[in-house]
C-alpha cells in the first residue's frame, strides 16, 4: 500500500475485508467489563504493560511481553502474568500492517476530517477504504494518519477480548525511541520497522542479508527532500546487523540496548479516530481515579438517600391524608370529601367568621381598634356590637375635634372608618362609629 517515503509510507499486507462487528451483551462480556473496572479502580496511575505481536498473530499466539519493571517473557498469550491482566496494556502491532502517512486537508474546519480521510488518501490505498480503519492525529506539523485493515484489527481485538484484556493498539513502528535528525530501526520476526519521525515510519518484510528495498527508497527520497537523517539508531540488533545497515545505507549506525516501548506513549490508538490521549492527559486521568470513584460513591449514596426519603414521605403523606379525611368526615359528615385539607381550612374559616374570629371578624377588628379606643375617657364608649364583619361603637366625646382625632387614630391602625348619626348634646357630641378592616 504505497511506497515508503520521507513521510513514512509503508506496506499493508493483504487485501482486507470488513471485519469489525458488534458484540452481544453476554455474561462473558459482563465479566470482562467487571474485570476491567476492578483493575481501573485498584491500580490508579500504574504503568502499562507492553505486548508485542508477531507477524502471524493470531494464527500463532506466541507473544512477547514486558512489564513496567524487570518483568519480561515470551510465550502463549494465555500465560500472560496476572499482574498484566489487571493493568492497562499497550499492544504493539506488526509494522507492516499499518500505513503511516500525512494527509493534506484544504479545509479550515476539522469537524469532517474523519469522514474525508478515505478520499484524501485514495491514491495511496490499495484496498477499498470501506475495509480500512483510519486513525489520525492533528498536529502543527500536519495531519498524521494511521491506516490499518479492519479485518486484522478485528482479529487482534477478538483475541484480546477472549483473554479479557483491556488493551490499546499501536503499530510497533512508534514503539521505537526517536530523536530529531535520526531514524530508529529494529529487525524482529522477519520484519523491519523503521521510525522516521514522531508519527511517521514504515515496515517491510526482509532478511538479515540486506536492507529491504523500501528502506533504500525511503533514504533516497529523504536525501532529495533534504530530510535525510544524520545517523540510524539500531535497537535489539547485533554487531553484524549494525555493520550491514551502516554499509548499505552509508550512514553511521548506533546500537542502543534499551528495550523499545518502555517510555513511549502511543501516537495513535488504532481504530479510534482522533489519535491517543497525551501522556499528560493519561497521567491526569489516572491521578483523578480515586476522586472520581469517591464522587461516584457519594452520588450513588445521595441518590439512594433521596429515594429512601421520597418513599418515607410518600407513606407519611398517605397517612396524614387519611387522618385529615377521617377528621373532616367526623366534623362535616354531610360534605363530600374532595380535598380534605382545603375543605377543612374553608370550614374553619366559616365557623370563625360566624363567631367573629376570622380575619375580618370582631376580634381582629377590635385588636386593631383597641389602641385608639383605650385613649378614650371613662364612659365615652357607650355601646359596642359586631354585625357581618363590622364593629359598631357609640361614643360620647367632648367635641368634634375629639371625634375627628378618634377617626384618624383608627384609620392609622389600618381600619376603614365611617362616622354616622352625629349629634350635639349638652357639653359634647355623640356619634356612631363603624369600623371594618381595610382590604390589603
Amino acid at each position: 500500500m504505497g511506497t515508503p517515503s520521507g513521510h513514512g509510507h509503508t506496506h499493508i499486507r493483504g487485501f482486507m475485508r470488513l471485519g469489525i462487528g458488534g458484540h452481544s451483551l453476554s455474561s462473558e462480556n459482563l465479566a470482562k467489563w467487571k474485570d476491567r473496572m476492578e483493575a481501573w479502580v485498584r491500580a490508579p496511575g500504574a504503568a502499562p504493560w507492553n505486548i508485542f505481536l508477531p507477524p502471524d498473530f493470531p494464527e500463532t499466539r506466541i507473544v512477547e511481553w514486558r512489564g513496567p519493571g524487570a518483568e519480561a517473557g515470551r510465550g502463549p498469550l494465555s500465560e500472560l502474568p496476572e499482574a498484566a491482566r489487571r493493568a492497562s496494556i499497550r499492544v504493539w502491532t506488526p509494522a507492516i500492517e499499518t500505513l503511516l502517512t500525512v494527509a493534506q486537508w484544504p479545509g479550515r474546519g476539522r469537524g469532517r476530517l474523519a469522514q474525508a480521510l478515505p478520499y484524501l488518501l485514495e491514491e495511496q490505498l490499495l484496498a477499498d477504504p470501506e475495509t480500512l480503519a483510519f486513525s489520525h492525529r492533528d498536529t502543527e506539523a500536519g495531519i498524521f494518519v494511521a491506516v490499518t485493515a479492519k479485518e486484522r484489527l478485528s482479529a487482534w481485538r477478538a483475541v484480546m477480548e477472549e483473554e479479557r484484556l483491556g488493551v490499546t493498539f499501536c503499530p510497533v513502528t512508534l514503539a521505537l525511541p526517536w530523536r530529531p535528525r535520526t531514524w530508529s530501526c529494529r529487525f524482529a520476526d522477519g520484519q523491519w520497522a523503521i521510525r522516521t519521525g514522531p508519527y511517521s515510519g514504515f515496515g517491510a518484510a526482509g532478511l538479515l542479508t540486506q536492507i529491504p528495498a523500501a528502506f533504500r527508497q525511503a533514504l533516497t527520497e529523504a536525501v532529495k527532500a533534504k530530510a535525510a537523517p544524520d545517523s540510524i539508531v539500531l535497537f535489539g540488533g547485533d554487531e553484524a546487523l549494525r555493520a550491514l545497515i551502516a554499509r548499505e545505507s552509508g550512514l553511521s549506525v548506533i546500537a542502543d540496548a534499551r528495550p523499545i516501548g518502555a517510555g513511549e506513549t502511543p501516537g495513535f490508538r488504532l481504530g479510534e479516530t482522533g489519535g491517543a490521549v497525551s501522556a499528560s492527559g493519561l497521567a491526569a486521568l489516572r491521578a483523578l481515579r480515586p476522586a472520581l470513584v469517591a464522587l461516584a460513591v457519594v452520588l450513588a449514596l445521595g441518590f439512594a438517600r433521596t429515594v429512601a426519603d421520597w418513599v418515607r414521605l410518600s407513606h407519611e403523606e398517605a397517612r396524614v391524608n387519611a387522618e385529615m379525611t377521617s377528621i373532616f368526615t367526623a366534623n362535616f359528615p354531610n360534605a363530600p370529601v374532595l380535598d380534605p385539607a382545603r375543605q377543612m381550612r374553608q370550614g374553619v374559616a366559616k365557623l370563625a367568621a360566624r363567631a367573629g374570629g376570622a380575619g375580618q371578624g370582631f376580634l381582629a377588628i377590635l385588636t386593631d381598634a383597641s389602641p385608639a379606643l383605650a385613649g378614650l375617657a371613662p364612659g365615652a364608649l357607650t355601646r359596642l356590637e359586631y354585625r357581618r364583619g363590622e364593629v359598631r361603637c357609640a361614643v360620647r366625646l367632648a367635641n368634634f375635634d375629639a371625634l375627628t382625632a378618634l377617626k384618624h387614630n383608627l384609620m392609622r391602625n389600618g381600619l376603614s372608618v365611617q362616622i354616622t348619626h352625629v349629634m350635639s348634646h349638652q357639653g359634647g357630641v355623640q356619634a356612631l362609629v363603624t369600623m371594618t378592616r381595610r382590604s390589603p
